[in-house]
């Protein structure tokens, strides 16, 4: 029966009757009834409007506008044109002579280019390759079509090249691609010295190369490369460069070179002091830092005679395999600890007594000493410490009688400490690292009943949305695992596979020792419709939710393969370093281990360093472990010497 409503008509499908029933089709003597259904599967709208236009091209059909290009003509639909591009859009609809035009010419663009685009426009296809693919770009974005200019930015990026990063950067640069823009300039950054000495470095106009020298990334170990590379571009066309040395000068940072590039500038410029005319701020660049591994708080955990040593920070240098001692900071356990560039924090810890503290202390590298910074509102242990831009968050923990909800932020700008985003329930020990302005929490321990149990799952916080979504895991996560941002994702290591504590009146008790695992998760990044449930900011799970949070499904397992640690490891220090990855330390119920682990992509397996963790600490965990850069040593020198000259003045 057929219902007519408001002028349309609404089909309801009729009870089955068999032959019986009176004049229908007499029954199949098949015996499979899945022959009389059809299948789900069914042809997109989207499908049959591209073929049918994709015809009527190709037979010249219905066409209402010519495009001419250098002579020769493309006969299109105005309708998809305009659907497709704001440029056409604009052009056909406006009041203008133009849109009532049935042939336009098109400047700038070629004929083989232009084909590429109706082809696309089209299709949804085009052919690209390293010669085409930068004309197609700048005519993508000039027509406006842009996901053929998405399309071609992403094919560029992805065959990006020392080479070629130079002539990329002014691509992006010149046409607000924001996507090839970063990653041509950071290729240009790391290989300057390199890139300096190209053909194309030359041809840069000077407001180009001025952002260039201006940027704090440049991969150089010396500011006079800096400068030579400023003097050889002037010197290519001095008539009419060398006037815009002085603005470019600007940008070099007279107080990091040495007593003998100090005294060559003043020759070669005519200088009546080293420094002067040159403005550029007291502050290294990426190549004149070096990276090493920091543990905060190596202290041996077995050992009752540790109850009242004031701990040390040390130093590991892969590079070199060498420890060394930083100056010392009182005694935590389970601190939070990040590195925000060259700066690095570390927040609450349990203290040797017991006491959960809420301090915080910022490393000065310079000065080789620890700078007590404003403390958070709670005290916290087994927390999260994550930077992401300009702030540091620390997200929930324990409190030794309950575990937390909360987070607050500090503004790395001006030190002050806010309330931050409300976890979407309780948690502690958990993984956790940033990763493209988003906040990765993986696993840890939640309540359930008074009992600690692993949140298997992953909380993701959106910083510029400020808002949590949840990933349910039926893989199983880990609480006291170590957290390391990777390409594409983020690891929780090692760790505990369940939780027995238990809280009685205000107090935890753990009832049985427990074991650890040598599992990597890798947890991708971006994993998101399907599974991934969006969780309002600030709000607490309901209890449906909380009983999802333990448990649920997960989604296709990642092609990329992490091997097992050759040892069960829980609560090791976690860092990654370069593209290593480094577990060290760790525990196993009430076994201790001193062991350095690295792994990089496309090895087989871990392989176990010769060095092991300083001193006889007969192996250590849950201590703070983050990769920190460091000014490497001339730079040192240099920053101390400003220091004390600062200081001298003041007075």
């Amino acid at each position: 029966m057929n219902a007519v409503r408001g002028g349309t008509v609404t089909w309801r499908p009729q009870p089955w009757q068999d032959g019986e029933g009176g004049g229908g089709e007499p029954l199949s003597d098949s015996d499979s009834e899945e022959e009389d259904f059809p299948d789900d599967s069914t042809t997109p709208l989207g499908d049959y409007i591209t073929h049918g236009l994709k015809l009527l091209l190709d037979a010249q059909q219905l066409c209402d506008v010519t495009l001419l290009v250098e002579g020769k003509k493309f006969m299109c639909h105005r309708v998809l044109l305009a659907a497709v591009s704001p440029y056409f859009r604009a052009m056909f609809t406006s009041p203008l002579v133009e849109s009532r035009l049935t042939e336009i010419r098109l400047e700038e663009v070629t004929p083989s280019v232009m084909e590429t685009v109706i082809q696309f426009v089209y299709t949804g296809e085009a052919g690209l390759s390293l010669d085409t693919a930068e004309d197609l770009f700048v005519a993508a974005n000039r027509l406006q079509v842009m996901p053929l200019q998405d399309l071609c930015s992403r094919f560029l990026f992805e065959h990006l090249s020392v080479d070629n990063c130079l002539g990329m950067y002014s691509l992006a640069r010149s046409h607000h691609d924001q996507l090839l823009l970063r990653a041509s300039i950071r290729l240009v950054a790391q290989h300057f010295p390199r890139v300096a000495r190209q053909k194309d470095f030359l041809l840069l106009d000077h407001g180009t190369l001025g952002s260039l020298l201006s940027s704090d990334r440049l991969g150089v170990d010396s500011e006079a490369e800096v400068y030579d590379a400023a003097r050889r571009w002037a010197e290519h066309q001095p008539l009419d460069r060398y006037i815009h040395m002085p603005a470019l000068l600007h940008h070099l940072r007279p107080g990091l070179l040495s007593h003998e590039e100090s005294r060559r500038l003043k020759q070669e410029l005519g200088l009546a002091a080293p420094g002067e005319g040159l403005g550029g701020p007291l502050r290294p660049r990426e190549g004149m830092f070096e990276k090493k591994i920091v543990c905060v708080d190596l202290t041996p955990r077995n050992s009752e005679s540790s109850v009242v040593r004031e701990t040390t920070v040390d130093c590991f240098d892969p590079r070199t395999g060498k420890w060394e001692k930083l100056a010392p900071l009182g005694s935590f356990v389970n601190p939070g600890c990040a590195a925000v560039g060259d700066r690095l924090f570390v927040a609450g810890g349990a203290l040797r007594s017991g006491t959960v503290s809420p301090t915080v202390h910022e490393y000065n590298a310079v000065l080789d000493r620890w700078i007590q910074r404003p403390s958070m509102v709670h005290a916290r242990t087994m927390l999260g410490l994550l930077g992401c831009g300009e702030s540091l968050f620390a997200l929930g923990g324990s409190n030794r009688t309950a575990l937390l909800d909360t987070s607050e932020v500090l503004n790395l700008s001006t030190l002050q400490w806010a309330a931050g985003p409300r976890l979407p329930l309780p948690l502690r020990s958990f993984a956790c690292a940033a990763l493209r302005g988003r906040l990765y929490l993986l696993g840890g321990t939640t309540l359930e009943q008074n009992r600690a149990v692993v949140h298997s799952g992953v909380l993701i916080y959106h910083t510029m949305t400020d808002c949590w979504t949840r990933v349910a895991l039926d893989s199983g996560a880990t609480c006291l695992a170590g957290g390391v941002a990777v390409r594409g994702g983020v690891c929780a290591i090692g760790g505990y596979m369940r939780d027995t504590t238990k809280f009685l009146d205000g107090n935890y008790t753990n009832l049985e020792t427990l074991d650890a695992t040598g599992r990597v998760l890798f947890f991708r990044e971006g994993r998101g419709s399907g599974v991934e449930r969006e969780v309002t900011g600030g709000g607490a799970l309901t209890p449906e939710q909380r009983a999802g949070a333990v448990g649920g499904s997960d989604r296709a397992p990642s092609p990329v393969v992490f091997p097992g640690l050759p040892r069960r490891i829980a609560a090791g220090g976690v860092a990654r370093w370069k593209r290593r990855i480094y577990v060290l330390g760790g525990e196993n119920g009430s076994r201790f281990y001193d062991s350095v682990y690295c792994w990089k992509p496309g090895w087989r397996s871990w392989v176990q360093r010769r060095e092991k963790l300083p001193g006889e600490t007969g192996g250590v965990s849950q201590f703070g472990c983050t990769t920190l850069k460091f000014p490497k040593k001339h730079i040192l020198s240099r920053l101390r010497r400003a220091k004390e000259k600062s200081k001298k003045v003041d007075d």
